[in-house]
């Protein structure tokens, strides 16, 4: 039999956020990310098509909003260092609402227009709808919309 694995030798392997890292493959609780040397010093932006994302890779900063079952926080990208908008939204909610909810999200996932903000990507996860979404700092539009009254 083997010998158990010696804690100082695994942990050059491991990341801050417990994320095994050998080379380029990075692996962790919710899956597996390959990327080039390169990127690991300087990794690429984040882009909407990225199906690589995971949860995991995500620091929460602060709440930023609420309404409609759901909370929007301030995350930041562990690898990329990019901030994005996690809305959060607890699934325990009535059948219509949920309708609605998978509505939007096709929509999201069908079509990206840039006077809209960016869906990347969407989870479910211990009863909850994870979408990580183009952080704005201008606040919500209705917030928005009360500063400025019309958009052109």
């Amino acid at each position: 039999s083997l010998p158990p694995p010696d804690d100082v030798a695994l942990s050059k392997f491991l990341t801050e956020s417990g994320t095994f890292k050998d080379g380029d493959l990075l692996v962790n609780r919710d899956g597996v990310r390959i990327v080039s040397q390169s990127e690991v010093a300087a990794p690429s932006v984040i882009q909407p098509s990225d199906n690589q994302l995971s949860l995991a890779d995500f620091e929460a900063f602060k709440v930023i909003g609420k309404g409609n079952g759901g909370i929007v926080r301030l995350v930041h990208h562990k690898w990329t260092g990019q901030f994005f908008a996690l809305k959060v939204i607890q699934m325990n909610i009535d059948d219509s609402m949920r309708k609605h909810i998978a509505q939007k999200l096709r929509i999201n996932q069908s079509s990206q227009c840039p006077h809209v903000v960016v869906c990347y990507h969407s989870f479910f996860d211990n009863g909850a709808i994870s979408i990580i979404l183009e952080y704005m700092d201008g606040g919500s539009l209705p917030n928005f919309l009360k500063k400025v009254k019309t958009i052109p």
